[in-house]
């Protein structure tokens, strides 16, 4: 007699991405958040209608970076849907952590409003479609580099003249990321404290360390001031 086949359990497919709602509980803060970045640094954006969403699907390169963040332009297919111009990617397992600071959660998200920009005519001026909607586009960063790099050749390029610049102003030195944070400097990969959760993304210390140098700095300037 031929055995009778077990039928299997039907697996849910995982979803890779949620909306984080504005008006609920749980979105109010991080909305409220945005808002004040772009008020205090992007005025530009403040026509522009920017969505957050979870990612839940991102996970470590074969180097052991950690995507935190992305800023993505709705396309025009998009803007038929939906009404947004912009949405921003958080990495869930990150915001979430109560090990990350607010000011680093700002960090991430004034980050990702800097990739979003206007686009501008042939003129210079700002570009609209035939509806008369504003034309955005994504900014690329303004330095990409390794750290090796920096440290065989050092301040090479105009880009790097810049970023050298806005530490001085800083009062603390660039940061030079140690040995166990070089391939994704600041940032270290940290394993779950918990069987089965997946692994997050930390402040390796020697970041640590050069921020509160550079906190005590921006203290000082102030009281002095």
């Amino acid at each position: 007699m031929s055995r009778k086949k077990t039928p299997r359990a039907a697996t849910a497919r995982r979803i890779g991405y949620e909306l984080i709602v504005r008006d609920n509980v749980a979105g109010h803060p991080i909305y409220a958040l945005l808002d004040e970045i772009v008020f205090a640094h992007h005025e530009h954006l403040k026509p522009a209608r920017i969505a957050l969403a979870w990612c839940l699907t991102w996970q470590p390169d074969v180097d052991g970076r950690v995507k935190l963040g992305q800023c993505k332009k709705s396309s025009d297919l998009d803007r038929e849907l939906v009404a947004f111009d912009f949405v921003i990617l958080l990495r869930r397992a990150f915001w979430r952590d109560e090990r990350v600071s607010d000011a680093q959660r700002r960090a991430l998200l004034d980050h990702e409003l800097c990739h979003a920009a206007r686009q501008n005519d042939k003129h210079g001026d700002p570009a609209v479609d035939e509806r008369g909607r504003a034309v955005w586009r994504i900014r690329r960063h303004d330095i990409e580099e390794f750290s090796e790099i920096v440290e065989r050749h050092g301040i090479y390029s105009r880009d790097l003249e810049n970023l050298a610049g806005a530490l001085r102003r800083q009062g603390v030195g660039p940061f030079v990321p140690c040995e166990r944070c070089a391939l994704s400097p600041g940032w270290i990969v940290a394993e779950s404290r918990e069987p089965g959760k997946e692994r997050t993304a930390e402040r390796c210390p020697c970041w640590l360390t050069w921020a509160e140098r550079r906190d005590d700095h921006r203290a000082d300037q102030k009281a002095s001031a």
